[in-house]
């Protein structure tokens, strides 16, 4: 193999890792949009596992009611960053302490956690509650959002952006 065409492949397959190895193990936990970037993120990020349901909330998460699994899978998997996309479907006044109760579940399986902030242009009180915690968070995409202004029209360029911060 001539070494321009070695060069060219091993562009190639550069481009297409988005996310580098030693990353480690990632989880995704949330609600509908992680149900929509979980399949995306699966293809930029390697040792990828997530769980999500459409309409779930931080309360359904903290006391482990209504989510399924709720990420019992994640002491197995033993995650090194949980990505968490949730606070939208928390109505008007969310408790702080659903959102602490969550980060120190993640942070008692030595996991760090990122809460993805929910697109901008989605009205949500969430955002003020998610900035109190004072853990890091993927800022609010400005993908544009499908007819119900609520879930972004594609959800490819959105995972972009996450999979760019978590392998900041």
């Amino acid at each position: 193999m001539s070494s321009t065409v070695f060069s060219a492949l091993s562009v190639l397959v550069l481009i297409q890792r988005s996310v580098p190895e030693p990353l480690g193990r990632v989880a995704l936990i949330g609600d509908s949009y992680a149900v929509g970037l979980g399949p995306q993120l699966e293809k930029l990020i390697p040792n990828f596992k997530y769980e999500g349901y459409v309409g779930a909330n931080t309360w359904q998460w903290a006391h482990h009611v209504g989510c399924g699994q709720c990420g019992d899978w994640m002491a197995e998997f033993k995650p090194r960053i949980v990505l968490v996309s949730l606070g939208v479907n928390d109505g008007t006044s969310p408790d702080p302490g659903d959102y602490q109760a969550i980060v120190r579940k993640i942070h008692g399986l030595g996991a760090r956690d990122i809460w993805i902030e929910p697109p901008a242009d989605v009205q949500t009180t969430s955002r003020n509650v998610i900035a109190s915690l004072g853990v890091a968070t993927v800022p609010a995409t400005y993908t544009p959002l499908a007819a119900d202004k609520l879930h972004p029209q594609s959800y490819a360029p959105w995972a972009q952006e996450i999979a760019q911060v978590v392998s900041a």
